[in-house]
């Protein structure tokens, strides 16, 4: 009988080949722990919320995000599937890795303990206390506000917390905190501009105006679950969306979606600049 001889040598250029055949991990996911995972999900589940200007629609299918995180998935030939939650349902989602990738995040240190962002933004906001003007049109200023709506799951940034004699109430959503203004009930509203945008648009005849400055600026990013952030899927995802901010179609997202008829946007930068305070 003749014995077969195992040679281990002869094995390693096919070991090595099948090695160097698997995707690299994310080096983001290894510096912060985040998991890697090399399973390949049949379907990417996308998930946003009505936010004005940027996920409308029940598919998610309208808005500057919504639209990129499409095309996104078209471009990196992954099948994705989109669903329309209300704000706080959709980050949930995301945080118990039952959804996959958030459109528009802002970013927030809390945020990061779940979530883990695109390393580019597609929209820029500035956050302001908006208020209804009183019938002698003199708007009344900053000091005079004592309870302020903070719409739920919005992070609204500015030192509001830290105000004396200040109240903030959450609010369920942006439209119900404005209805409450214009009530009486609320004495301003932290919110941006855009938002304010979609609610003139949606009630003509009313005007509500932003107060004193800024309270911040935010930017919004794509969001991925920390079990999705080390796949090859988001690896493709982000590569697609950030050559779309690089190219003619993200122009054309903007241009078919800015809040403001007046609106100027700059590609390269993200930045938007008002030609007067909104």
């Amino acid at each position: 009988m003749t014995r077969s001889i195992c040679r281990p040598w002869l094995l390693l250029p096919a070991a090595l080949a099948a090695v160097l055949l698997l995707p690299a991990p994310d080096a983001g996911a290894q510096e912060t722990g985040t998991p890697v995972s090399t399973a390949t999900p049949s379907v990417v589940s996308v998930v946003c919320g009505p936010l004005p200007f940027v996920s409308d629609g029940g598919a998610c299918d309208r808005g500057i995000g919504a639209e990129l995180a499409h095309a996104a998935c078209d471009r990196a030939g992954l099948k994705c599937a989109f669903q329309q939650l209300p704000w706080p349902r959709a980050q949930k989602e995301v945080e118990m890795r039952q959804a996959d990738i958030l459109i528009g995040p802002f970013h927030t240190p809390e945020r990061d303990a779940w979530l883990d962002f695109s390393r580019e933004h597609f929209y820029v906001d500035q956050m302001w206390l908006f208020r209804h003007p009183p019938d002698d049109g003199r708007m009344p200023d900053e000091a005079s506000i004592s309870t302020i709506g903070v719409p739920l799951g919005w992070a609204v940034g500015g030192d509001l917390d830290r105000r004396p004699g200040v109240r903030l109430e959450t609010v369920r959503t942006v439209d119900l905190a404005l209805n409450l203004v214009l009530s009486g009930r609320l004495d301003a509203v932290a919110a941006h501009a855009r938002a304010v945008a979609r609610y003139h648009d949606e009630h003509p005849g009313i005007r509500l105006l932003p107060v004193g400055r800024p309270l911040s600026v935010q930017r919004s990013y794509m969001g991925f679950s920390k079990l999705f952030a080390g796949t090859l899927e988001r690896r493709l995802f982000e590569a697609a969306y950030e050559s779309l901010l690089a190219d003619s179609q993200y122009g054309e997202i903007l241009a078919r979606n800015k809040p403001f008829p007046d609106m100027r946007t700059e590609v390269a930068t993200r930045g938007h600049q008002f030609p007067s305070a909104p």
